[in-house]
Order: C-alpha cells, then sequence, then structure tokens
C-alpha cells in the first residue's frame, strides 16, 4: 500500500509539473449571427487568444440555420455549422500567428458574425532553486482536516505566494504571504476543499521555488 501510494504521488507530481504546458480544448459556441468564446457572452464577434497546442471546437447547439465557417487566409477548409452539423474540432493550432474567420451566411473578413484566433507561444512557469535561496515553505498539519497553518522563513524585498493546486494541477487558491509573515505562521481555512490530495507551490517574484504534497481528509 505505501508503495503503492508513494508511486501515485509520483505520477502526480510528474501532472502536475506538466500542468503548464498540456493543451486546452477551447470551446466556440456558434448561435444565430454570433460566435461567443469562453468570458463572451454579448458580441456577435469572438477575439481571444490560445496557446500553441490549444484544440478549437465549434459547437452549434440549437438553431436550424446554417452557418457555413471560413478561414479568412485558408488555414483550416470551411465547414457547415447547422442542424446536421452540431460539432467540428480543428486539428491544434501549433504555429504561432493570427488566424481571422468567419460565417459566410451573416458576415465577412472582420464584419458581422466574425472571430479571430491569435496563436501565441505558452510560456512555462519559471522555476528556481529554493534551496540555494534559503527558502523553505512548510503547511502543517499535514494530512490536515481543512485548518492548517503556513509557515515561511523569507528574505525581505520578494512577493511571495503559496498556490495550492489539485491532483491534475488546476490552480485552487493563490495566498499572497505579507513579509510581516512570522514563524508563527498564517491560519489557513482550506475546509471548503473536496478531500484528497493537493499540492502547494511557494512562488517568489513569479517563480516557483518548490512543490509539496498536501493531504485533505475528512
Amino acid at each position: 500500500m505505501k508503495l503503492f501510494t508513494r508511486s501515485m504521488a509520483a505520477l502526480a507530481l510528474l501532472i502536475l509539473s506538466l500542468a503548464p504546458t498540456l493543451a486546452a480544448n477551447i470551446t466556440i459556441l456558434v448561435g444565430d449571427n454570433f460566435y461567443h468564446g469562453p468570458g463572451n457572452t454579448t458580441q456577435d464577434r469572438d477575439i481571444r487568444n490560445i496557446n500553441v497546442g490549444d484544440v478549437v471546437t465549434f459547437t452549434y447547439p440549437t438553431g436550424n440555420s446554417s452557418h457555413p465557417t471560413m478561414s479568412d487566409n485558408g488555414a483550416f477548409p470551411t465547414f457547415q455549422m447547422n442542424a446536421s452539423s452540431r460539432s467540428v474540432t480543428l486539428p491544434a493550432f501549433n504555429v504561432v500567428g493570427t488566424y481571422p474567420y468567419h460565417c459566410m451566411a451573416h458576415g465577412g473578413p472582420l464584419s458581422g458574425q466574425y472571430g479571430v484566433l491569435t496563436v501565441v507561444a505558452a510560456t512555462p512557469t519559471a522555476t528556481l532553486d529554493a534551496r540555494a535561496a534559503g527558502l523553505e515553505v512548510n503547511v502543517y498539519p499535514n494530512p490536515s482536516r481543512g485548518q492548517v497553518t503556513v509557515q515561511l522563513n523569507q528574505k525581505a524585498g520578494a512577493d511571495y505566494k503559496l498556490r495550492l493546486s489539485n491532483i491534475i494541477g488546476q490552480e485552487v487558491r493563490t495566498v499572497a504571504l505579507k513579509p510581516e509573515l512570522t514563524t508563527a505562521g498564517l491560519a489557513l481555512d482550506l475546509s471548503e476543499l473536496r478531500t484528497g490530495v493537493y499540492f502547494y507551490s511557494l512562488v517568489v517574484d513569479g517563480k516557483v521555488a518548490s512543490t509539496k504534497r498536501l493531504v485533505l481528509q475528512n
């Protein structure tokens, strides 16, 4: 059992280290006279940045109109969005650049019903050697039922944060660690989080200094 637990923890750490580079699947909602990506619900157009390797899915959940969607620069073939074609997934965008598109029935290049995808290079999370920098953060008790204390030996003049992520690398909490934090520690309530394995990282001036495991129990 101990070997299994250690193996799972090692796997989780690997997943966490790869999380910033994993591709995302971006869903673009197609409606009558609009494209709406995540966070956009008021315009007929959708303009957004995505990372290299991201996959984009166009979905037309309701309606009976036809929305033939065309790439302005030939980056992908024209495809139909209608009652017979509710979802289309494009190949991953692996080249940095700008990819405008529009509905041939209700828009044109950068007019009417249109969208623009700008593919940017993903920036990996910077790291630093915590041991060499003389930095250490601890969260205890561990395992915990949600009420924990954060203890940090820190140096003046830096921006310190505690970043808490779940086992698949999704950030669930970020806490600023003020310079006045003493050896007595900072009380932190995590009782609203689900039972399971989490990872907490010390982030110094935007760079991850160290990552450790935290177990939350019922």
